[in-house]
């Protein structure tokens, strides 16, 4: 055995040995993900998945969803991104029981799904962040718009954003599920850019 693969079955042992509020287990994760990416997030799904019933705790779903998530998007956001694509426990846990549901990188990347035109994998999580009884989803789905309209102008370069047909459609139909007054401000951003 060499010396990396010690060194990654500590801290996979560490991690195990954690409780879920344990300030270190990000760091840990980051740490197993500098010498094991799959492991890492293996490790990271073990925990949301084991500590599930105790994501009710902000604590412990700050610890476990936003810093994780940033730790390992932190290593390597593109291998995070093929792993989440894959990983349907993880999803759910950081989509639909989390607090945290489309903040920071978790935001980012369902926008990055938006905007590469992978619609079907964004529904899928829109779904999970509607079920989501934690969160604003009114609040929510304006962070969602804004994010896109952002990360379009950012991408291209431009003040307007312009959405395809597909885009605009999907964004719409979740827009629609808000209720109150904040529906119509986010259907009619929608179709001024569509």
């Amino acid at each position: 055995m060499t010396a990396k693969e010690m060194k990654v079955y500590d801290l996979i042992v560490k991690i195990g040995n954690s409780l879920p509020e344990d300030a270190n287990v990000p760091v840990l994760l980051g740490e197993l993900a500098q010498l094991d990416f799959t492991r890492a997030c293996e490790m990271w799904e073990y925990m949301l998945v084991t500590y599930s019933s105790q994501l009710e705790d902000d604590l412990i779903a700050e610890n476990l969803e936003t810093r994780a998530f940033s730790a390992l998007a932190e290593r390597s956001e593109p291998k995070l991104k093929l792993y989440l694509g894959e990983a349907t426990p993880l999803l759910k846990a950081i989509y639909t029981s989390s607090a945290t549901a489309c903040t920071d990188g978790n935001l980012a990347y369902l926008c990055g799904l938006v905007l590469n035109s992978k619609i079907d994998a964004a529904t899928e999580i829109l779904r999970m962040v509607v079920a989501n009884k934690k969160i604003d989803y009114a609040e929510r789905m304006r962070a969602i718009l804004d994010e896109v309209f952002n990360m379009y102008c950012a991408k291209n370069n431009t003040k307007v954003p312009s959405l395809n047909r597909k885009q605009g459609m999907m964004l719409l139909e979740f827009a629609l599920k808000v209720k109150g007054p904040t529906k119509n401000v986010l259907v009619q951003r929608i179709k001024e850019i569509n």
